[in-house]
């Protein structure tokens, strides 16, 4: 297979991932595969321990890091049990933002890599990181967002999903104006994280020489 024909086979296998579909279509899925609806926290989480974990000595090591980040083994250990894992339990330490703080080549900007690169990888390449938004929507927003605050109790018992987040100005006049308030009819799309694409993944560069040791995610 020469260059060429990788590039279409790369372009083919894109094509197939896409999926598009009303927001009835989308809540079949969910009923069918509900880690689709998981949280962001979750997501991570999800997306280091599919890597695989190991135990030594009550200590965990996730494979996710292997051959990219050495001596960092404590640090890793309590970046993913004390922060990721929480958050993903919809615990309160979701509500905080995660700085990486210390000395200059001390491996802050290789993990933050690792995951922005491993999200973009998750997103697409697996089923289980697979994430839907309103189509069209330049803020990539949560379909489930859609069902009014009324009823999140009732999806939830017959879901047993938590919704968080209220819809947005944006998809709420959407909502009435191309959709006459019908939420079923709404369509929904797969994307895929990208940071070049600023798809669910932002950069910031800090200005300030003095912060420059802090990474924030």
């Amino acid at each position: 297979m020469d260059f060429l024909d990788k590039i279409r086979e790369f372009r083919e296998y894109e094509e197939r991932l896409r999926w598009q579909g009303t927001f009835s279509e989308y809540l079949k899925l969910v009923k069918k595969h509900p880690e689709i609806a998981q949280s962001a926290h979750a997501r991570v989480y999800n997306m280091i321990t599919s890597a695989g974990v190991s135990e030594k000595d009550g200590h965990k090591h996730y494979h996710f890091f292997d051959g990219q980040i050495y001596g960092l083994g404590e640090a890793i250990e309590r970046l993913v049990e004390e922060y990721f894992h929480p958050a993903a339990k919809r615990l309160d330490v979701k509500k905080r933002i995660l700085l990486l703080m210390g000395p200059v080549s001390g491996g802050k900007s290789t993990i933050v890599t690792l995951l922005k690169r491993g999200l973009e990888r998750y997103s697409k390449k697996t089923d289980e990181g697979a994430i839907y938004a309103i189509k069209d929507c330049p803020m990539h927003e949560d379909p489930l967002h859609l069902i009014p605050e009324h009823l999140r109790e009732d999806f939830y018992s017959e879901y047993g999903i938590r919704i968080e987040g209220n819809l947005s100005p944006l998809n709420a006049m959407r909502l009435e104006q191309e959709y006459g308030g019908r939420i079923e009819d709404v369509l929904v799309e797969r994307i895929f994280l990208s940071e070049d694409k600023r798809v669910g993944i932002g950069t910031f560069s800090p200005s300030d020489p003095k912060s420059r040791r802090i990474l924030p995610i």
